[in-house]
């Protein structure tokens, strides 16, 4: 399966920049997915991949080839659109088949690829049926059938799942990661879910306002945000803006915190993960706090605690007999603050979009 590149790539829309000097190397063989609020760019990234639209700037490199102006069709480069665009008029098998049949591809040939398609995706026994016979969650997977039929060397899906129910997006999920490992697809999934960019993603890509703001597992961007808004985009984060008070001391609304490296800058961001705060009282980085929220999610509790006036957010599988109105004690571990420091005005008033 093929490497996939983009260097310095800028693309616009009127006054509106979609991509801003993107450089970005895909994982060959790999589950990438890039994640970020609507309007990020995500989707136009995943166009000029497939040459669907033409940068102002830069370049795509396919297995080191540089195919910036080679038409889509000739890119072997599958897109999954978010809407699946199957034709309404034609069966299963008719749809699945159509790349193979624009391509000339012989029938016989192009009826036994079609058949080997719909039997990895499960769908064998409906070669005949129309797409408004099938259910949402059979119809992405003709759609996936379809972008599957000609051997494509990268796979581009474009938020596949958004239109299906919570819990056929989950066993769809599923799917699209085992048949990505079965086929060895070097793939590439759009996403504004940050559960499932979690769920499936080896490699992540986090975007924003037309850049790529940090990549790396599931694992580094959740626990090793490179900025505020990562941390702010996966996961819950509470955060904190506070002054240097000393080497390892920030005050933040009158408490003092501390964290396990040296401040180098006066005005910081700080940041904890609403699973790392814990309902104890351990001396430093102890706070006092009435409950005002409690929202049960099935396998943790959601505790919204009121700290020195300002919203702190617990989140924990541990103590259901809190209730609300009770006065508790919320501690932060050194260790499980994130520092951010030389942020932007937004990020710093928590502007983020």
């Amino acid at each position: 399966m093929a490497n996939i590149r983009l260097e310095n790539v800028t693309k616009r829309f009127g006054d509106v920049t979609a991509l801003d000097d993107v450089s970005l190397e895909i994982k060959k063989k790999g589950y990438n997915v890039v994640v970020g609020p609507s309007g990020c760019g995500k989707t136009t990234l995943l166009k000029v991949m497939a040459g669907l639209l033409k940068p102002e700037s830069g370049r795509v490199l396919v297995d080191g080839v540089d195919v910036s102006t080679t038409p889509p069709e000739e890119r072997e480069i599958g897109f999954f659109f978010q809407n699946y665009a199957l034709f309404p008029h034609m069966t299963v098998e008719e749809n699945v088949g159509y790349p193979l049949r624009i391509r000339d591809v012989p029938e016989e040939e192009r009826l036994k690829r079609t058949h080997e398609v719909l039997e990895m995706v499960g769908l064998a026994g409906w070669a005949g049926n129309y797409p408004r016979e099938l259910s949402g969650g059979m119809q992405q997977r003709v759609a996936l059938a379809r972008t599957l039929s000609f051997k494509s060397r990268v796979l581009l899906l474009d938020e596949p799942l958004s239109a299906l129910d919570a819990k056929i997006g989950f066993i769809l999920r599923e799917n699209l990661s085992k048949l990505a490992k079965k086929l060895e697809l070097t793939v590439v999934h759009v996403t504004p879910n940050q559960e499932e960019a979690m769920d499936l993603g080896e490699n992540i890509i986090v975007m924003r306002k037309g850049k790529i703001i940090q990549t790396g597992t599931d694992y580094e961007v959740y626990t090793k945000p490179a900025t505020p808004f990562t941390a702010y985009f996966l996961g819950e984060s509470n955060f904190m803006a506070a002054r240097k008070s000393g080497e390892q001391t920030g005050e933040w609304n009158g408490i003092k915190i501390n964290v396990d490296k040296s401040l180098a800058s006066e005005n910081v961001l700080l940041s904890a993960r609403v699973e790392k705060v814990l309902f104890e009282k351990r001396g430093k980085n102890t706070f006092k706090g009435v409950v005002e929220s409690i929202n049960f999610l099935g396998q943790t509790i959601r505790y919204e605690v009121n700290v020195h006036g300002k919203t702190f957010v617990v989140q924990t599988s541990k103590h259901p007999n809190i209730k609300l109105g009770d006065e508790v004690h919320v501690h932060i571990p050194p260790s499980e603050i994130k520092v951010f420091e030389d942020v932007d005005a937004a990020d710093y008033n928590l502007g983020f979009d």
